[in-house]
């Protein structure tokens, strides 16, 4: 029997959580109202999906995870990759299932996020800027997931044009960190245009996340006095990964975090 850590493990299931909090953040900012039973399938359906990419993408990535992270399960031999496969198919069908049970244009959009994570992984990852671009969307999709169930889809493309900038900052960051390991199997974006470029790249990307938060916290005050952590993270990530010093990535993650916890309590 596999064990159930090391599933988790797979899953990567912190960012999962996140992720369905994405969800409830989504629909707490489209409605105040996170208590919709379609609220909590597609937050369900969104720690599937999480879920299902990173272990797919784990699947792909064996041999640069042997170099890059030999701790997580499958280049450690906790789990094996048959195994690994299973699961990923059962959360995917999972997934595409509690999508259509929250509503049902989600759940055709989900078969479309399924083949967008699937061709991420097989194809995509070693394409420079498309790859970070993609995950980016992937991973801020939670928030329209949330918004889309409370009737609210323009709030949801709204929270879609913060997160997508701050996500792709994150991606070009960790790519930054990953080099060395994908050197001989992708073209990244420091591997195709130099560091430089790439942290250039980040630079915009949090400019473009600061200007849209601000622009969305202009009519509020408080909002604007709670999003200034999220704004002074996003900068000493940059001010990291333009160091060249490792750990920029989950700085990001931890802005993205406030600026969530921003948007919550100031609703």
């Amino acid at each position: 029997m596999p064990d159930p850590r090391a599933l988790l493990d797979i899953a990567r299931w912190r960012n999962a959580v996140i992720a369905a909090l994405g969800v409830y953040v989504g629909a707490w900012w489209g409605a105040r109202d996170a208590a919709q039973p379609a609220t909590l399938a597609a937050a369900l359906a969104a720690l599937a999906l999480t879920g299902y990419a990173n272990a797919f993408n784990d699947l792909a990535d064996v041999a640069i995870d042997r170099v890059a992270h030999p701790a997580r399960p499958l280049p450690r031999g906790t789990l094996s990759p048959r195994t690994v496969r299973t699961f990923c198919i059962a959360l995917a069908i999972a997934g595409i299932a509690l999508a259509f049970a929250a509503r049902p244009s989600l759940g055709i959009l989900t078969v479309a996020v399924v083949a967008l994570m699937t061709l991420y992984s097989t194809t995509l990852a070693g394409l420079p800027i498309v790859g970070s671009l993609a995950v980016a969307v992937l991973a801020s999709l939670p928030f329209f997931y949330g918004a889309v169930t409370v009737g609210a889809a323009r709030e949801g493309i709204v929270l879609l044009g913060i997160a997508i900038p701050l996500h792709a900052a994150r991606e070009l960051a960790k790519s930054l960190d990953d080099a060395h390991a994908d050197a001989p199997y992708r073209r990244t974006a420091p591997i195709a245009f130099g560091r430089r470029p790439t942290v250039a790249l980040i630079a915009i990307g949090v400019a473009l996340f600061a200007w849209r938060l601000l622009a969305l916290a202009s009519p509020d005050e408080r909002l604007r006095m709670l999003v200034i952590p999220a704004l002074v993270i996003a900068v000493l990530a940059t001010r990291r990964a333009l160091a060249g010093r490792p750990g920029a990535p989950l700085l990001f993650k931890s802005a993205m975090l406030a600026a969530m916890a921003a948007l919550v309590v100031a609703r």
